[in-house]
């Protein structure tokens, strides 16, 4: 998958989810939501420095 869609699919996904926690908000565990979160865009920051390192080691 290239980076553009990744992004668009994760855009999505993600505008998604928040539309669906503001609906249950008041009973959700809001802590578990914001670990969930951060592990989720950590991931992502990872996934975005691989593809990145590729690029560069191609070019090397």
């Amino acid at each position: 998958m290239d980076p553009f869609t990744f992004g668009m699919v994760a855009i999505g996904s993600a505008g998604g989810t928040l539309v669906l926690l503001s609906k249950f908000e008041e009973k959700l565990n809001k802590d578990a939501i914001k670990i969930a979160l951060e592990i989720t865009k950590y991931g992502s920051i990872l996934w975005f420095f691989q593809h990145l390192s590729k690029v560069f080691i191609f070019w090397i």
